[in-house]
């Protein structure tokens, strides 16, 4: 699953040319249900602030393959 954001500090100034670290959780449910699938990546952001990545290719718990998108 593709995902993109765009990265920026506390005064809302981009954060360019930097990695940054992110955490991906898949909850079940509801937005603060239980995590069926949780990962890391550290992706670096480009010049203008935008990060993409893949989910389902990082540093992971679980297995995004066997997550129930039914539920």
């Amino acid at each position: 699953m593709s995902y993109q954001a765009v990265i920026r500090n506390s005064s809302n100034a981009l954060i360019t040319s930097t990695p940054v670290g992110m955490k991906i959780s898949i909850l079940q449910g509801t937005a603060s249900g239980t995590a069926v699938y949780v990962e890391t990546q550290t992706p670096s952001t480009n010049a203008n602030g935008l990060v993409s990545l893949e989910i389902g290719t990082g540093t992971s718990t679980g297995t995004f393959s066997a997550i129930n998108w039914a539920a």
